[in-house]
């Protein structure tokens, strides 16, 4: 055995000292002589055991432990092969041995107030609690740190000697930064003397640096990030930089930004607050400012845009009765395009954000509700802004219904009883205009609340009946009058006469009380072919048929709303048009005065098949959807003049190939036909031209998700790489190197014909991702317009698990953000700006 502080060998030793080897720590406590001198110098008992056998000396006063020998005082634990530990001095000493092939085994493991040390050889003094250690490694945050001498001080800090530090966990690790000498604060800060980095045991002396600062802070701290530089071809010289704020441990703030020597730059703010049980909140403002070229020149660029993202999630144990919920996404038109770098960004043209409050009392059936709502579109530059939206309901009562009422309802009973009340302030601008000179007059505003009264009964068991009151109540901002204006004169085609529209900035209130009654009909019908051959695969097929047909009717209003409308002319003939004060407002006019009454018309389709499938044991059976949904829907209006029926719309969608192609169509069909000049006239399009209907739109799309298995495929559609737990710190989320592949495929038509002029777009988008091996994996995300004949929005990426490094390139090879970047960075963030990067902007290819 290897003893290197003293010779221990048994012969040593007389007889009489020598215990048995299944001799424990229970024995040892019983020596009470021995013990007595060292309880009266420290705080706590030592206890020992091990494994093999405990040899004690009196003469020299020291125990002797072999085989798994553990020492135990108080936090402190001390585990080897061997240990000696010495009574007198209160000094103890660990180390390994050699096996039967020469190879140390049963290093010592020291751990004290949570901090373990694997090392070759200890000396540890309990009393002073200083010690010695020698070939020891370490954990530190996330880091680890090898030293060849280490001394342990009293408030356990420790200075060491021909050290390495890194984030790799292997024993010779991959890479490190060689320490010549240094000091360690525990759970604070590790000072290093001159250094430079190795990799893969090769020195690279030109990265010396005479000082080094490793912050390994549990609790967050403010301070700078690591400023970078650099150089693009457009652009010109920047640096980048920021300030971190470590606020408290639920909140913290990020200011960043990056400033180029051409004139370009952007800053860039995040903030984060997280209470447990309550909420989080999570803001990014960014602004940035891109200018290239030269004013005039064909790459000439002088681009300003800003973005906000704001998250806010109340947690549902906060408070059981209201809450507070937000998700702004909110972006200048050209900010996507110019300044984005994520992909999806520059190939979405909407975006949307909604803040609410909700409010509801217990016991009681109201509740409040308020929203802020925001939707932009980049293609048309427009802005849609809600604000506020506030509503306040009551949730159906019904007041005929008695308590603890026994035996069989009336049919009274389920008469029922509801109440609305809305505030809504709307504005739709072009992004340009938003805010600069906005009037009251721009925004639409209202106020509207009701208070319908229904009843619902069976007839013949399928036949629903369903008779209606409703008051309801709108407040307009406005109002309009129209006149005929016969001295106009068109300049374009010189016709007299046109319709002038005076708007009156003043609130009105309209009421009114529409009674209505509807009854609606919808049966199942069932049809079934089975194969009556054997061996057929094929067991049976079945249709289920479900037609509706709803018929709706209101009465004439007369004067309860023929005040809020009247007549004008609207060409030289003398031809009157009914219109109303309140058109074209955010809340519809009061129901017009003349009675009205529809025809709905509806058929549902849906076909399944069974499928025999045979086993060893028995014969089963498998359900295959051939049509999820086969409908037809259309109307008649029965007091319209004319060109009574209402388009015919066609929707339908099925899964076939084990669910893993998804279908989905629509179309409509028009039953009136066009005169020369591409308007719709009172003869249909059967009579015309034989056929049905004009087929004025269509849209078709299909998708798939192929993998090895349900498994792979569902978990990168929810998380699309938004994994975090296995998500390499400071980079993109493409981490799941276990996935062996995975691909999406869509594919989307487009038709519309208004007139006699067609249109058609086509597109498809292509996805997925494979590893060669279990460290390689590629991914792919790219965009095809068949009718444009273009490819666009194309990424490529490949990633290399290095262990404790990683190799990332990501590559956009077409279209107008052309780009590339390679990065080699270790994975911890402790050391993330120890890294390889190159890259190529997307601004440098204009």
């Amino acid at each position: 055995m290897l003893m290197p502080f003293a010779d221990t060998s048994r012969d040593n030793f007389p007889q009489d000292t020598i215990k048995n080897d299944t001799l424990r720590q229970e024995s040892s406590k019983q020596e009470s002589s021995e013990k007595d001198n060292q309880q009266t110098i420290l705080d706590a008992k030592v206890d020992y055991q091990a494994k093999d056998s405990i040899i004690l000396s009196r003469r020299k006063n020291k125990v002797y432990l072999y085989g798994d020998a553990k020492v135990v005082y108080g936090d402190i634990e001390l585990t080897a092969a061997y240990i000696e530990y010495t009574q007198d001095s209160n000094i103890v000493s660990a180390s390994g041995v050699e096996d039967s092939t020469g190879k140390m085994i049963g290093l010592p493991v020291f751990k004290e107030g949570g901090k373990t040390y694997n090392a070759h050889n200890i000396r540890y003094n309990f009393k002073s609690e200083k010690g010695y250690i020698q070939k020891v490694k370490t954990e530190e945050e996330g880091g680890y740190l090898h030293s060849s001498v280490t001394k342990k001080h009293q408030d356990r800090e420790f200075h060491f000697r021909d050290g390495k530090y890194t984030t790799c966990d292997a024993d010779h690790p991959h890479f490190y930064i060689r320490i010549s000498k240094g000091k360690v604060v525990p759970g604070e800060k590790i000072i290093a003397g001159p250094s430079y980095m190795v990799l893969e045991d090769l020195p690279l002396y030109p990265l010396m640096v005479p000082f080094g600062y490793f912050p390994i802070q549990k609790k967050r701290s403010s301070g700078i990030y690591d400023p970078s530089v650099g150089e693009e071809n457009k652009r010109g010289f920047y640096l980048k930089g920021g300030y971190y704020f470590g606020m408290s441990d639920f909140m913290d703030l990020k200011v960043y930004g990056e400033i180029y020597t051409k004139g370009s730059w952007n800053a860039n703010l995040d903030y984060q607050i997280k209470k447990r049980y309550k909420y989080t909140s999570d803001l990014s403002l960014k602004y940035d400012r891109l200018l290239i070229g030269e004013k005039g020149a064909d790459d000439y660029r002088n681009n300003r845009g800003f973005e906000v993202r704001w998250t806010h999630r109340q947690s549902s144990k906060a408070n059981p009765y209201s809450s507070f919920n937000a998700s702004v996404n909110l972006s200048s038109t050209s900010y996507d395009r110019e300044f984005s770098e994520n992909m999806q960004d520059y190939t979405t043209n909407t975006k949307s954000s909604n803040i609410s409050y909700q409010k509801s009392w217990p016991d009681s059936p109201f509740s409040f509700n308020g929203k802020l709502r925001h939707s932009q579109n980049s293609k048309t530059k427009m802005v849609n802004l809600t604000l506020p939206e506030m509503s306040f309901d009551m949730s159906r009562q019904y007041p005929l219904r008695k308590l603890n009422k026994s035996g069989r309802s009336k049919w009274y009973d389920d008469l029922q009883v509801s109440y609305s009340a809305d505030l809504k302030n709307k504005i739709n601008s072009p992004d340009s205009l938003l805010f600069k000179n906005t009037q009251f007059s721009d925004f639409e505003s209202g106020f509207q609340h009701s208070m319908p009264v229904s009843l619902n009964f069976k007839v013949l068991q399928y036949l629903n009946i369903t008779p209606k009151a409703s008051y309801r109540g709108v407040l307009y901002p406005r109002y309009k009058e129209k006149h005929w204006d016969p001295d106009y004169i068109d300049p374009n085609d010189s016709t007299r006469g046109r319709v002038v529209a005076d708007t009156v900035e003043q609130m009105k209130y309209a009421h009114s009380l529409e009674p209505s009654i509807s009854a609606n009909i919808s049966p199942k019908f069932f049809g079934m072919y089975q194969f009556k051959n054997e061996k057929s695969k094929v067991k049976a097929i079945r249709h289920v048929l479900t037609p509706s047909v709803g018929v709706s009717f209101r009465p004439d209003l007369g004067n309860m709303t023929s005040k809020y409308y009247d007549e004008v002319q609207v060409n030289n003939d003398g031809r009157m048009q009914e219109y109303s004060y309140f058109e074209n407002q955010l809340y519809s006019p009061p129901s017009s005065p003349k009675k009205s009454g529809n025809v709905n018309f509806g058929l549902r389709n849906n076909i399944e098949m069974k499928v025999r499938s045979k086993s060893d044991t028995a014969e089963k059976t498998k359900k295959i959807k051939l049509l999820n949904n086969l409908s037809f829907n259309t109307s008649y209006n029965i007091f319209k003049d004319s060109m009574n029926w209402s388009p015919i719309r066609i929707s339908g969608r099925t899964n076939m190939f084990d669910d893993n192609l998804n279908i989905n169509f629509s179309g409509n069909l028009d039953p009136y036909a066009l005169n020369e000049n591409g308007n719709r006239i009172d003869v249909s399009e059967w009579k015309k031209n034989q056929r049905l209907g004009r087929l004025t739109s269509f849209n078709l799309s299909l998708s798939t998700k192929l993998g090895p298995d349900d498994k792979s495929s569902s978990d990168n559609e929810n998380g699309s790489g938004e994994d975090e737990g296995r998500q390499k710190q400071g980079y993109n989320p493409y981490d799941y190197f276990d996935i062996p592949w995975n691909l999406s495929f869509s594919y989307n038509l487009n038709y519309s014909k208004r007139d006699f002029e067609s249109e058609v777009k086509q597109t498809v988008s292509v996805s997925g991702n494979f590893s060669l091996t279990d460290k390689w994996k590629i991914n792919f995300d790219s965009h095809y317009d068949i009718s444009e004949d273009k490819l666009s929005a194309t990424s490529i990426g490949i990633e290399r698990d290095l262990h404790c490094w990683s190799m990332n390139f990501r590559w956009v090879p077409v279209g107008y953000r052309k780009n590339y970047r390679f990065e080699i960075s270790v994975d911890k963030a402790i050391l993330k700006d120890l890294k390889y990067e190159k890259q190529k902007s997307w601004t440098d290819y204009l």
